[in-house]
């Protein structure tokens, strides 16, 4: 009852309290001179109070709303807390008109400090300092300039409702009519005792971890040293407490992360897929990341979107589709083996199995990650579930986020859960099988399409956009099963004559030209047209299906490598380099983002050249690969080797008769039998080692 009133009694003051005019202005200017440069000037339009309200009622907190609108009230009146408050608010300067630098943060410190120290503070305010990102609405403009802009806004809204409350004009920006707000990021303080809790759990993560690979390495080198082979196999196979310890050595995980050996009958070409889209998804973040920063030639960065080059960055983002095509087409061809050699039996124990090893193969180094960011990311401290249940792709948010990439496991793991009832259905009706997967392909475009429409209802809450939405995304992982079932039925196989030769190098033409039509052709068509601000992205209808379009490229180099009709494009994904980097690729993807911005986040200013990104992110390739490498050793290999001691073992797997194989990164050690072409088979010579195993979940 008394929040009903309460909201009664300041919906009638916004009534009544007078629209900000020019007689309002002069009064503002008299007592405080920036607040009045930075924002309301003589030719702004007056904020409407009751359509203000109206649109934040459902949106905003009553608290957020009242500390707001009593900024901008106590202002006109010369509170000096609310002075203080908005004389932190900078300018923004649109680099297209000024050609001046695009950020005025003003003095963030000072936010804080002089807000708070004023002497008629009210005892429930506290100010904090945000950065406003603005961007032409393209209905309105056909530029992409964009700005940032320092803010001082009240500690008791976050960064959704600030938005909102920025583009009504009641924490004295002025409204920018041509313009929306891209992105807020708010410098907040968060309660000291919660955050160093966190801050101790967060430590005893880490230390935990570093003690258990320093004392698995120590009991490995006394073992070795001190008793013969035979002796320490015995030693290690009769202990447990000994084979835990084992697992954690980082001598013996060294040695199979670096191991490039590989038997015969793998595919090593996926490896080098696997790679070369990881660095493609850094060199686009390593551009994509630049704009939340302070960039002092924005023109320059902007106008690089007409660049006939451009599609090298602008379509970094389908590097994930080929993620998605390459697990599906592991777990499908692994799973389809399984069946064969079941005689297609796979109980409800084999399903539970087959999701446990999977959960446990990606959630430790996943869950390690978490835990190290708890104090620093309020999405961790409140989200932490959505991203331990896969969920997190629905909450992608500014405060909801945590680990961002880390949408992409969801993803995955969400399509991993449906993927064995369709490939039952494709191994024991495959007529009825193969209809449901390409009907489900075609729905992936209508849901990609209708997802679309809902951006505007689901970003202002929060939820999320359709680019996350695992019902859009789903095409090129239902393609990569039914290639994964094309070579089932086949057996990898085709014949060799001359008819196929010539179907290949068909093949190969159309699989390179749709790669071509999806990445290059939407840059080329921007940089060529007449018309300003054309984007074919734009059009739902080619958004939906382009994905699909580059995925079924992607198909085509799997498939002919597997047909042995890759040549030269095989050999070179091929090249036994790529089986370490394969290897920590999945560790990689979840850490490459936190480098970059550390990276960018020491300079105060950053100056956009194309051969400075490269070189950026070259180093930041390098630096990545080798702490994920550190991450592996410590968490995500010894954790496997665990996982093998204390989860059931799944029908179809091999014993290991004590000897641990060299990984690729995964918890799944499946051999996948994708066979050569005859006349390679002949030139194949078996080796005399253990079985390098291709695993079905390193798919990043």
């Amino acid at each position: 009852m008394a929040a009903n009133v309460a909201v009664i009694l300041i919906f009638l003051s916004l009534i009544c309290y007078p629209k900000t005019t020019q007689a309002t202005y002069m009064a503002m200017q008299a007592t405080n001179q920036t607040f009045v440069e930075s924002s309301y000037g003589p030719g702004n339009i007056p904020i409407n109070w009751t359509a203000s309200w109206e649109r934040l009622e459902d949106a905003v907190s009553l608290l957020c709303f009242h500390h707001a609108y009593a900024l901008h009230n106590y202002t006109a009146s010369s509170k000096t807390y609310a002075g203080h408050t908005m004389n932190n608010t900078g300018r923004v300067d649109f680099p297209a008109r000024s050609g001046k630098e695009s950020v005025d943060k003003n003095k963030p410190v000072e936010c804080k400090l002089a807000a708070d120290s004023a002497q008629d503070l009210p005892p429930s305010f506290q100010a904090m300092y945000c950065t406003v990102s603005w961007t032409e609405k393209p209905q309105l403009s056909t530029s992409s300039d964009a700005g940032l802009q320092g803010l001082c806004a009240p500690m008791s809204c976050i960064e959704r409702e600030v938005a909102l409350l920025v583009e009504t004009g009641l924490l004295g920006i002025k409204p920018k009519t041509p313009r929306d707000v891209d992105y807020i990021d708010c410098e907040r303080n968060e309660d000291d005792a919660r955050s160093g809790a966190l801050g101790i759990i967060s430590t005893i993560a880490g230390v935990s971890v570093l003690v258990l690979v320093l004392v698995g390495t120590m009991y490995e080198f006394i073992i070795t040293v001190y008793y013969t082979e035979e002796r320490k196999r015995s030693l290690t196979a009769a202990s447990k407490c000994g084979r835990f310890l084992m697992c954690f050595s980082a001598y013996s995980n060294t040695k199979k992360v670096f191991d490039t050996r590989q038997s015969p009958g793998q595919l090593p070409a996926l490896h080098g897929l696997r790679v070369l889209s990881c660095l493609w998804i850094i060199y686009g973040h390593v551009d994509f990341y630049a704009m939340f920063f302070n960039l002092s030639n924005r023109s320059e960065y902007d106008g690089r979107r007409r660049e006939w080059w451009y599609f090298v960055l602008d379509c970094n983002n389908m590097a994930v589709d080929t993620f998605l095509v390459l697990s599906a087409f592991l777990v499908t061809h692994w799973l389809l083996n399984q069946l064969k050699k079941n005689n297609g039996e796979f109980t409800w124990k084999d399903l539970g199995r087959h999701y446990l090893h999977r959960y446990w193969r990606l959630t430790p180094v996943y869950l390690y990650l978490v835990l190290l960011m708890l104090p620093s990311e309020k999405g961790c401290q409140t989200y932490w579930w959505a991203n331990l249940l896969y969920l997190n792709n629905y909450f992608t948010g500014d405060e909801r986020r945590c680990v961002g990439v880390a949408w992409y496991l969801a993803v995955d793991m969400q399509m991993f859960i449906i993927a064995p009832g369709l490939i039952l259905v494709m191994y024991k009706k495959p007529k009825l099988g193969v209809t449901i997967n390409v009907l489900l392909v075609v729905l992936s475009w209508v849901f990609y399409g209708g997802l679309r429409q809902l951006d505007p209802i689901a970003e202002p809450k929060g939820v999320g956009n359709s680019y996350f939405w695992t019902p859009g995304r789903m095409g090129p992982y239902i393609m990569g099963i039914l290639l994964a079932y094309l070579l089932f039925r086949t057996n990898s196989k085709v014949p060799n004559t001359r008819a196929t030769k010539v179907r290949m190098l068909v093949g190969w033409a159309v699989g390179i030209t749709l790669g071509l039509v999806a990445t290059v052709m939407p840059t080329m068509l921007r940089a060529m047209t007449p018309w300003p601000g054309f984007e074919i992205r734009a059009n739902i209808g080619w958004s939906a299906v382009e994905r699909s379009i580059f995925a079924a490229s992607v198909c085509w180099i799997i498939y002919a490598c597997c047909a042995g009709y890759g040549g030269i494009v095989s050999e070179f994904l091929s090249w036994k380099a790529w089986l370490p980097l394969s290897r920590l690729s999945y560790v990689t993807y979840l850490i490459h983002s936190m480098h970059i911005s550390v990276f960018y986040g020491i300079f105060e200013s950053l100056i956009y050249n194309g051969l400075a990104w490269v070189v950026i992110f070259a180093g930041l390739s390098v630096w990545s690969f080798c702490s994920a490498c550190m991450y592996s050793l410590a968490v995500e290999v010894p954790f496997s080797e665990l996982g093998k001691m204390i989860i059931p073992q799944r029908r179809g797997r091999q014993p290991e008769n004590g000897k641990a194989p060299a990984p690729t990164g995964a918890e799944e050690p499946e051999t996948l039998p994708l066979q050569a072409t005859p006349r390679e088979e002949l030139s194949q010579k078996p080796e005399d080692h253990e079985t390098d195993k291709t695993h079905v979940e390193n798919n990043v």
